[in-house]
């Protein structure tokens, strides 16, 4: 498949996933589907100002999505999640920008330490604007100004996909609603301290003061295993407290460690779709590629596509691809509506289903 295939492919099938997940969460838009997961919410959120850079309308519902939920975003979690110099920016300009429309709100952007090239947020041009986004090109992004919808709605603390918000309702914005919700969702009967705070968001530090405090109040165990203590929850218990059966609780997903992945190769196929390669060039850098989203993949319970020889590295990077885009779960179709009429974005056209030939 040539480099501008695989990233249109991609790309859709990841706008898809992001629209269908912020449908169930709150933004004007229609869900196809009920997502049998607990998000991540600043994990999603992190993501979605990347892919979002595709569609316009995608990354202003988000914005206002912001702005009407911010009591239950942890800002601590979203700069913990935006690991690269652009996540970052990403993110203060977002923050300065429910700042600058909400007074004195929770969500503040950081300015850049040093000064940093202006680039558009948006990939496509041509929008008209007299003057930029005062909020995004404090944090080097052009683009025209933008005013709430005020469309959005509060998460239903009923649905999966919203199990987060419903445990910051009970225990708070804090570690201990993340630690219990990884104990609760996950597949495994414990977990590590390594286990929670690749997904806590934390440094191990607040995880292990978090385990710590609910050890104490009774609410979580210490168990041996093969690598050491782990710590396990009631989850029959739980499930009562929050008026559902066990069998209801919802699945777990590494979402910062496979989003994160799929951003880097999004960002990775922009910049080498821009450069004329050789097979064997793009080939070698794929296994470069590979290598770098192997671990974090492996948390997420993906395996790297693997074939002998350096050659097969681009067709490794297809299936890997294909594989990782089939863990979201994206359907053929597309959630990007919004009362029976279509956003103007890319169409899937069965983009998984071409990932995975």
């Amino acid at each position: 498949m040539p480099t501008s295939a695989l990233r249109r492919s991609l790309d859709a099938a990841l706008l898809d996933f992001a629209w269908s997940e912020w449908a169930q969460m709150g933004v004007l838009a229609s869900a196809p589907r009920r997502s049998p997961w607990a998000e991540d919410p600043e994990a999603l959120i992190v993501f979605t100002l990347e892919v979002a850079r595709d569609d316009p309308r995608l990354f202003d519902e988000l914005l206002d999505w912001l702005l009407r939920n911010e009591p239950l975003v942890s800002v601590r979690r979203l700069r913990s999640f935006a690991v690269g110099p652009e996540d970052r920016r990403l993110v203060e300009g977002s923050l300065a920008w429910v700042d600058a429309h909400r007074p004195r709100a929770r969500l503040r952007g950081r300015r850049p330490r040093q000064e940093v090239e202006l680039v558009p947020l948006f990939t496509e041009s041509g929008f008209p604007m007299r003057e930029p986004d005062p909020s995004f090109l404090s944090a080097g992004f052009v683009r025209p100004p933008v005013e709430p919808s005020r469309k959005s709605q509060a998460p239903d603390l009923r649905a999966p996909v919203n199990f987060a918000f419903r445990l910051r309702q009970v225990l708070g914005l804090g570690v201990r609603a993340e630690v219990v919700r990884l104990l609760l969702t996950s597949a495994a009967p414990s977990m590590s301290t390594a286990d929670l705070g690749a997904g806590a968001g934390y440094a191990r530090r607040n995880v292990l003061d978090a385990v710590g405090a609910l050890q104490e109040g009774g609410v979580v165990s210490a168990v041996r295993g093969a690598g050491g203590q782990r710590f396990a929850i009631d989850r029959v218990a739980w499930a009562g407290l929050l008026g559902v059966g066990e069998e209801e609780l919802p699945e777990a997903r590494a979402w910062p460690q496979l989003l994160g992945a799929l951003v880097r190769v999004r960002r990775w196929l922009t910049d080498v779709e821009s450069e004329e390669l050789s097979d064997y060039i793009r080939a070698s850098r794929a296994g470069d590629l590979l290598e770098e989203i192997a671990a974090p993949l492996s948390i997420a319970g993906l395996a790297l596509a693997n074939s002998a020889g350096a050659e097969a590295a681009w067709s490794d990077l297809e299936r890997t691809v294909a594989s990782a885009v089939t863990a979201l779960g994206v359907p053929g179709g597309s959630a990007r509506r919004q009362r029976g009429r279509r956003a103007p974005a890319r169409r899937s056209d069965g983009a998984v289903e071409r990932l995975a030939r």
